[in-house]
């Protein structure tokens, strides 16, 4: 599907909420990224840090010189639709929001991830999530582990596509120790814009790819 290689390929990944505190989020996933290879580019995002890990930072979306593919959101989730409109005016193409806290628990959750769904939607940037693991791209080219999964997949050729972001940690985990690779994995969560259906398409056109598996919880 057009635009999914904004998220599992992107040439420059912006990780806003990216952060030198041990054990964050933001860390592990910026670790993740340095530590798997990346191959792009990467832009750390937080207006109060000057770097991140030794990578120079920035304090907003807009502050970043050069164009962006991708951007990953760990912040809180009313700053999410916020992000997602700095992000348009930029003009990334895919946004990954790792961040919890809407339609999962109910209540101004599902109200948050309704705006946040209508302003993907309003700029055409493809949305994987809210409240996902992240993804990864064993392509050596990419070589990009945007999650906060503890290893990166080895290289193989099954996409493992999943809603549940422990689920998706569990079979990593069970392919690692016992030499199974993949090409992509990729945790939906929420499925506000993008979903298994799409993924499943995009897959099934992928030359990387000749086995797709996926785990569905629900709608």
């Amino acid at each position: 599907m057009e635009g999914i290689e904004h998220i599992l390929s992107p040439q420059s990944i912006a990780v806003v909420g990216a952060t030198n505190r041990p054990g964050s989020i933001g860390q592990a996933i910026f670790r993740n990224l340095l530590d798997g290879g990346y191959q792009g580019i990467l832009y750390p995002v937080n207006p109060k840090a000057k770097s991140i890990q030794g990578v120079k930072a920035y304090p907003s979306l807009l502050d970043i010189p050069d164009e962006v593919d991708m951007a990953v959101l760990i912040v809180p989730p009313g700053h999410v639709a916020n992000t997602i409109e700095e992000a348009a005016k930029k003009n990334i193409k895919g946004c990954m929001v790792i961040t919890a806290g809407f339609k999962e628990i109910g209540g101004q959750g599902v109200e948050l991830e309704k705006q946040v769904k209508a302003v993907a939607q309003a700029h055409d940037i493809r949305l994987l999530g809210p409240n996902c693991l992240g993804a990864a791209n064993t392509n050596p080219n990419v070589s990009m582990n945007a999650s906060f999964a503890s290893t990166m997949p080895r290289r193989g050729n099954i996409a493992f596509i999943s809603q549940s972001g422990a689920m998706c940690v569990a079979v990593l985990d069970y392919a690692a120790g016992r030499h199974m690779g993949f090409s992509k994995s990729i945790s939906i969560g929420n499925k506000a814009l993008l979903g298994e259906l799409e993924l499943i398409d995009y897959f099934a056109a992928d030359p990387a790819t000749k086995v797709i598996a996926f785990y569905i919880e629900g709608g």
